[in-house]
């Protein structure tokens, strides 16, 4: 009889830990060279960002002012020609889709730093850092297209052929009643003009308007006072005339003392009105003339003053929020 030898019941379970063991070995390293990997691949992410990607950035916006200098040369020398709007935009098209191109050149250029962009751990600035700089750079460019779009209809709104040519109407009217009805007739397309402006991308264009849209109903109102005062000025003569008639027809009659002084108060109540409707007449008046006379200053400070602090405002954000990304970047690759 032969005796089997007895299987160790230990036998099985050592093989399954075994097993177990090395396939949490062969995941450990995996994870590992995975984890790895992936570390190295942002880091690789990160040096392009750094030295590709944002010098693209800087170099495209470099480029859109210049763009915008000659566009608006073009459109303006053809519109001096003289040339109507429409004749002016297809002599500067050329010039226009330049313009268009370096805008979506740029918009290229920030699409790639976005998507250069892969977070890290909890504490990684550089995604807060792009946003940043991503916010900043679409706000400018917003703004240059704004400025372009919109420049013909800002550049026409005191030419012959715009809705605003007709505001200055002083030599063409007979009288102040006159002009302000004239004043009132022109404001109606110059205000439609205006309020297209408004829509514009460009905030020195819409606060132009705004302030061009106040301006014009200060006009109004000055008109409107000026020519009531005038209205009542000749009023006030033929009531000095009347009293001058009664005076004449007492003194004649050789009226009692009560009825000259009741005439005496009358014409001192009429020289007060006098006054006062004089007061309210130079107060308008003036006002009215330094709106004219003002406007032309109004119209020149948009791009003398307004553009130029805008894009002076861009030209100091932008270079700090590059420099605060390429900051976080370095602070990134040297963990």
């Amino acid at each position: 009889m032969t005796i089997e030898p007895v299987r160790s019941k230990r036998r099985p379970v050592l093989i399954v830990l075994t097993i177990a063991l090395v396939l949490a070995l062969i995941a450990s390293v995996t994870v590992i060279s995975l984890t790895t990997t992936a570390a190295q691949q942002r880091k690789e992410s990160l040096v392009r960002l750094k030295d590709e990607r944002l010098t693209a950035l800087v170099e495209a916006r470099g480029k859109i002012q210049p763009a915008v200098n000659t566009y608006l040369a073009a459109y303006k020398k053809a519109r001096n020609a003289p040339a109507s709007l429409e004749e002016a935009e297809k002599s500067s098209a050329k010039e226009r889709d330049e313009f268009q191109q370096t805008i979506n050149s740029a918009r290229a250029a920030l699409t790639e730093v976005q998507g250069g962009n892969t977070a890290g751990s909890e504490e990684d600035t550089v995604p807060e850092a792009v946003a940043l700089l991503s916010d900043s750079y679409q706000a400018y460019l917003e703004s240059m297209e704004g400025l372009v779009d919109s420049y013909p209809l800002f550049e026409g709104l005191f030419r012959q052929d715009a809705g605003c040519s007709g505001l200055f109407v002083g030599s063409k009217a007979a009288n102040l009643r006159e002009r302000q009805t004239l004043l009132a007739q022109a404001a109606v397309p110059c205000r439609e003009a205006v309020n297209q402006l408004k829509q514009s991308k460009n905030v020195a264009y819409v606060e132009f308007a705004r302030t061009l849209d106040n301006e014009i109903a200060q006009l109004e109102s000055h008109a409107e006072t000026t020519a009531k005062s005038e209205e009542n000025y000749n009023e006030f003569v033929r009531l000095k005339d009347e009293y001058v008639k009664k005076i004449d027809e007492a003194t004649a009659r050789n009226a009692p003392d009560a009825e000259y002084l009741k005439l005496a108060d009358e014409l001192k109540a009429l020289n007060t009105r006098i006054k006062n409707n004089r007061s309210e007449f130079d107060f308008a008046a003036k006002r009215y003339l330094n709106g004219v006379r003002d406007m032309p200053t109004l119209v020149e400070e948009v791009f003398s003053k307004n553009v130029s602090d805008h894009i002076k405002h861009h030209d100091a954000v932008i270079p700090i929020r590059v420099q605060v990304l390429k900051d976080a970047i370095d602070a990134d690759l040297a963990e």
